[in-house]
């Protein structure tokens, strides 16, 4: 691992906040984990794995600090906002979730639990929350892990539609709204609505507990003993892995996402450079996006040369060969699906803010999805 001194970039331009991008590849391989350990039977008796979902916190903090942060000194209108967010998620998530219903119809063992319906199918592709045909106690999209898409999604639209605010009164209608609908949820819910549960989760906390921390950073990036900022890292991962258990009932893990997060801002992790550590940040999304697929190949042929009863030695070959291979599948997606679109279509939003402006820019992305 080499090391060297990362600069801060504002405006308008892309931002590279490289401890960002290393957690996002962490909260991505926590969910790969999570799933992992439920594809054979009997398998996550000798695995933890409910920390796992953590993941997911970590995503939603680190999304609402990357909205705040890349629009914090930029004069960015709120069409111009949804879409590049829109170009940013939507295309490699249609093509997914349209190739999970072509594969599940030629090679329906593939997908095992899996059940087409086109009018919950269009509501996934819509990002409307509901009840899923496969799993009806869950408000789970066809493309399961699109279900964080919903709440991002949400948010992408309530923060878009801030920007025609004053700055210094964006982040407090943000806030107050989401807190709003999340102490709604909590005294008059739960609701039977997969859109009203979803809308007053208490995960929008995460949402708004990112943009405050991004907010007081944009401002001026703090500084910590080194100490510190390690203490503060370590404790949010036990919130994480405490998840509900913790002290703070279920807001422990917004607490621990946000400790996380808080932590790796320091300056030391900053300056940390490891290739490996930023291609997976940089993969992440499509490595959330991709692993059921690859999860999925792997059970089946695992399930076809393994015929012993799970045990400890089994389960931990499995994940040491489903981890790497989510990983090198994501990485692949993105360098050759991901990544071109998006530039693509960045390029196309460029060309048509400013016609004399035709350049191809190769960024790294801190965005969360």
């Amino acid at each position: 691992m080499t090391i060297r001194h990362i600069p801060k970039v504002r405006g308008d331009g892309p931002k590279v906040i490289v401890s960002i991008q290393y957690l996002r590849g962490v909260a991505a391989l926590a969910v790969v984990w999570h799933h992992a350990t439920t594809q054979v039977p009997g398998m996550s008796e000798f695995l933890p794995w409910d920390f796992g979902v953590s993941g997911v916190d970590l995503f939603f903090v680190i999304s609402g600090f990357i909205m705040v942060v890349t629009t914090a000194e930029s004069s960015i209108t709120p069409t111009q906002f949804w879409w590049r967010r829109i170009s940013r998620v939507v295309p490699i998530y249609w093509l997914l979730t349209l190739l999970m219903v072509c594969v599940a119809l030629v090679a329906p063992g593939l997908f095992k639990t899996l059940r087409i319906e086109p009018l919950k199918l269009m509501q996934s592709l819509l990002f409307i929350p509901h009840f899923s045909a496969s799993f009806p106690a869950f408000a789970w999209p066809v493309l399961v892990p699109g279900w964080t898409l919903n709440f991002e999604m949400f948010f992408y639209a309530v923060f878009g539609a801030s920007l025609i605010m004053p700055p210094r009164w964006r982040l407090w209608t943000v806030s107050i709204f989401f807190v709003g609908l999340t102490a709604l949820g909590m005294f008059a819910g739960p609701f039977k609505s997969a859109m009203a549960q979803t809308y007053t989760s208490p995960m929008l906390i995460e949402f708004v507990a990112g943009a405050l921390i991004g907010a007081r950073w944009a401002k001026r990036p703090w500084r910590a003993p080194f100490w510190l900022s390690l203490i503060k890292v370590a404790g949010g991962a036990t919130l994480l892995v405490l998840r509900d258990h913790g002290p703070l009932g279920q807001f422990s893990q917004a607490a621990g996402a946000a400790l996380m997060v808080i932590g790796a801002l320091d300056h030391h992790f900053s300056a940390w450079r490891s290739r490996t550590l930023q291609a997976v940040g940089d993969s992440s999304y499509s490595l959330y996006l991709t692993h059921i697929f690859t999860l999925g190949l792997l059970r089946v042929a695992f399930v076809k040369t393994v015929s012993a009863a799970p045990n400890l030695f089994i389960a931990g070959g499995f994940m040491l060969l489903a981890l790497p291979a989510c990983v090198i599948v994501g990485w692949v997606t993105f360098r050759w699906l991901e990544a071109p679109v998006s530039r693509r279509l960045s390029h196309t939003l460029r060309s048509a803010n400013n016609p004399s402006i035709v350049k191809n820019t190769r960024s790294i992305r801190t965005d969360s999805s």
